[in-house]
């Protein structure tokens, strides 16, 4: 099986930590984040974290989406890694989806045969790109269904050069050279993965995105991305209120249980997942049905993952267990900041689970 060690490694890699203090990076639309993880005496330990916002680099409220300039970028990841304290110089960056491409191919084969010749020009069908302008990379995904007998599923991830160059650049200015990149996707996977739970599904809500990921012994299986977020839900709940953009995201960011807008905020989420997460569960039930194998468990993980009534409406709609991501248990940290880490954790999911990689 081909291994994608250019843009991400296997859980079962065997490869030693090139550091003893890594700290991994994930940049989205709204923010980035970063952890840092030091090994001490054998001990994977968490030094710091921190989170900046990007919509005041370009004059946009907190909570609002924005594509910033090469310099502004600069500044916000100087800005993050300065106030955090990050003193580490290797680093893990997690590269967005939105700058990558995920999915899957099947290719009629017997198991004996050598279908490496064949990946690349099978590629052409589904990346909606010429293969020159991607750094490709695939996996064969294993599956025990009669379907295998007859045909290779075929994991591929692709990252557009322009983005690789644009976010390799990024690193050198923080003097990060050399620094591996993987897609988000395999970094959030790492960071809730379980030896103990087969087959398991991720649902990150980030600002922009809503995203879906199944794995399979922490190996990534399906991947499915919906244009619904955090961002959304502040829109419509400040349309609701007749609000300005940041008094809504104030309040949805603070709002608990028995709050009296609780749920004008519930409807918000609603209005905005509903629809996601019914394909979602479409996704997961034909994961199931072709490969023979059950999804019990769904975590949840990104900054729309912290509203109070989210884990119930997921569960409600996909008719599975849910549990809120707390990627940090994978990791030593003072028990004073065990409040503090649990609250947070599922927003640091990916960064964390990037840093992790050097340690695999």
């Amino acid at each position: 099986m081909a291994l994608l060690d250019k843009l991400f490694t296997s859980l079962n890699s065997n490869k030693g930590p090139t550091s003893s203090r890594v700290v991994g990076i994930d940049v989205g639309s709204s923010s980035i984040k970063v952890v840092e993880v030091q090994e001490r005496n054998s001990v994977l330990t968490l030094t710091t974290y921190g989170e900046i916002q990007l919509g005041p680099y370009d004059n946009l409220g907190v909570g609002q989406t924005s594509i910033l300039d090469a310099t502004k970028e600069q500044s916000a990841l100087v800005d993050v890694l300065r106030e955090s304290a990050v003193k580490a110089k290797v680093a893990t960056f997690a590269m967005p989806l939105a700058s990558s491409f995920v999915t899957t191919m099947t290719i009629k084969a017997g198991q004996k045969e050598d279908i490496s010749p064949r990946v690349r020009i099978e590629a052409r069908k589904y990346i909606p790109v010429q293969l020159s302008e991607v750094t490709l990379d695939w996996a064969e995904i294993e599956t025990h269904s009669e379907v295998s007998k007859t045909a290779r599923d075929i994991l591929l991830a692709a990252i557009q050069n322009d983005s690789l160059k644009r976010f390799n650049n990024l690193m050198e200015f923080v003097n990060l050279k050399d620094t591996p990149t993987e897609i988000e996707c395999f970094s959030s996977i790492r960071a809730v993965y379980d030896s103990d739970v087969k087959n398991v599904a991720v649902i990150d809500l980030g600002a922009s995105y809503s995203r879906l990921y199944i794995s399979n012994d922490g190996l990534l299986q399906r991947m499915h991305r919906v244009r619904a977020g955090g961002k959304q839900v502040t829109d419509v709940l400040a349309k609701e209120m007749d609000s300005s953009f940041q008094d809504a995201e104030f309040m949805k960011r603070t709002i608990n249980n028995g709050d009296d807008n609780y749920d004008i905020v519930k409807k918000a989420y609603s209005s905005v997942y509903d629809r996601p997460l019914h394909e979602f569960r479409q996704v997961i039930e034909e994961y199931e049905a072709r490969t023979g194998e059950k999804v019990k468990l769904v975590y949840i993980c990104g900054s729309s993952s912290l509203f109070p009534g989210a884990a119930k409406q997921i569960k409600e709609a996909l008719g599975r267990e849910v549990i809120l991501t707390n990627p940090f248990k994978k990791v030593a940290y003072p028990a004073f900041m065990e409040d503090t880490i649990t609250e947070l954790g599922p927003t640091f999911t990916t960064a964390l689970g990037a840093a992790l990689r050097q340690f695999e």
